[in-house]
């Protein structure tokens, strides 16, 4: 038992440290259309690989301290709001998703676009102005085209994880 939970431990560290490593990577990436929030989400692709290895639990642990070590080395207060509200949205929203047996694809292109919504939802709160919602179908495209991106770099990459950390996919990880 204690043999699993620090193996367990050790790929929440990992994947934890993985997530920060591209999160900070893709703040380097310029993309050829300036609209505000718009970011591919790459480090997304890690909380979709947790959650499908790893279950739900472990990837909640995964993706909230990948969030608040973020915020803290690279960021702002104001970062971490956009952040932590954003990735909520989108975790629950994956959840109830992945529960109805929906594809990595579903699940990743619902994540993108919660991930915006709850971002939006946190401007509008931060900035006392619903005109922010205005972005919103915007972001829904870019959220729905950048998350089927993200859903197959998750899915190719989970499932060679699976092989490389022996997990059986109806028990996840051992």
């Amino acid at each position: 038992m204690m043999r699993s939970q620090s193996r367990n431990i050790s790929i929440c560290a990992a994947f934890t440290a993985l997530g920060i490593l591209v999160s900070y990577l893709e703040s380097f990436i310029v993309l050829p259309v300036r609209i505000p929030g718009m970011r591919i989400g790459l480090a997304n692709i890690i909380t979709l690989i947790a959650l499908y290895l790893m279950g739900p639990l472990y990837a909640a642990i995964i993706l909230v301290v990948r969030v608040i070590l973020s915020a803290l080395l690279f960021g702002s207060l104001t970062s971490f709001v956009y952040s932590f509200t954003g990735a909520s949205f989108a975790y629950f929203a994956m959840i109830i998703i992945k529960r109805f047996a929906f594809s990595i694809y579903s699940v990743s292109v619902t994540g993108a676009v919660f991930h915006n919504i709850g971002q939006i939802t946190a401007a509008s709160v931060l900035m006392g102005s619903a005109y922010v919602f205005m972005y919103l179908p915007v972001l829904t495209l870019t959220g729905v085209i950048f998350g089927l991106l993200t859903g197959h770099l998750g899915r190719m990459l989970s499932d060679r994880l699976k092989n490389i950390l022996h997990i059986n996919e109806s028990e996840g990880i051992q």
